[in-house]
């Protein structure tokens, strides 16, 4: 197992809840969003780490979760509605809206799939009962449940194929993988890689996972065995959101969030809501999936 990588500080933003990083290749930037803030940040890939060079859209919280669409905009997740925006993050459409089952829940991880739909979760604010799904909203608005039972949905990846989805359950610690028919129901889903709190998901082109372990403080990289190759201690505990980005996506940055910190917590890790820049690593991402 490595464990020698130094993680660089690539941007101090003091975020609450760093999530659902992606690298845009066209600006050579990276994207996030603070979900609590509902702000969405693009960071030049070699801006100051004080962030002074992002650029800032400001939108109504929670925003949970967003991704590119084919004509320059985004699809994008907030608490119970899944939304389009154009170039300049401005709402053109509702695509979709959720009925969830209480009202605890909200919209969490969203990516999108190799197919050109918007597939997104749920998570449990309350507790880590299972009120949580799984929904899929295709270009047309169409919108459909996946699956049900879970706390806080978490993680997706897909297979080089689009056949196989990966998805996390955070609080159970496990991430599974189902069939996937883009048009068809969801498989069903099978422990695949398990006992770590993960959050984030990133598969590399050796077929690794990287998560982000949640209250961990660290990022590791695990083969389709579960054999761990990798652990990465960070300099903050509560790590989110994981994506390789670059110009040839050989660096994988991680997310962190302040969220549930005490004043102790927060001066010992004040780099928490940061986000990390992990080089040399010998592994590479994939480009991000394209809504529409």
């Amino acid at each position: 197992m490595t464990e020698h990588h130094s993680p660089a500080l690539w941007r101090d933003a003091k975020a609450i809840l760093v999530e659902s990083l992606w690298w845009d290749a066209a600006r050579r930037s990276m994207r996030w969003t603070d979900i609590s803030t509902g702000t969405l940040t693009s960071g030049p890939l070699d801006g100051p780490a004080d962030g002074s060079a992002d650029a800032r859209a400001q939108l109504r919280p929670p925003l949970a979760s967003f991704q590119p669409t084919r004509d320059g905009g985004f699809v994008a997740a907030f608490g119970d509605r899944v939304v389009l925006l154009d170039g300049e993050c401005r709402i053109t459409r509702t695509l979709a809206e959720i009925a969830h089952r209480h009202g605890e829940l909200r919209l969490n991880e969203g990516k999108c799939d190799p197919f050109g739909s918007f597939v997104v979760g749920s998570m449990n604010l309350r507790d880590e009962s299972p009120d949580g799904a799984l929904y899929r909203v295709r270009p047309d608005g169409r919108l459909e449940t996946l699956l049900g039972g879970l706390s806080v949905a978490n993680g997706f990846e897909w297979s080089d194929d689009g056949a196989w989805f990966y998805f996390t359950d955070t609080p159970v610690g496990c991430v599974y993988r189902a069939a996937y028919d883009p048009d068809g129901p969801l498989g069903a889903p099978e422990p695949c890689l398990t006992g770590l709190p993960s959050d984030g998901l990133a598969r590399d082109t050796d077929r690794g996972f990287w998560s982000g372990l949640y209250g961990d403080g660290a990022v590791v990289r695990r083969t389709a065995d579960g054999t761990v190759t990798h652990r990465i201690e960070l300099p903050a505990p509560n790590i989110t959101s994981v994506a390789f980005g670059g110009d040839d996506l050989g660096t994988l940055f991680v997310g962190s969030a302040r969220e549930q910190l005490a004043e102790a917590d927060l001066v010992a890790h004040p780099h928490s809501g940061g986000i990390f820049a992990l080089d040399g690593l010998g592994v590479h991402g994939y480009p991000v999936h394209l809504f529409g």
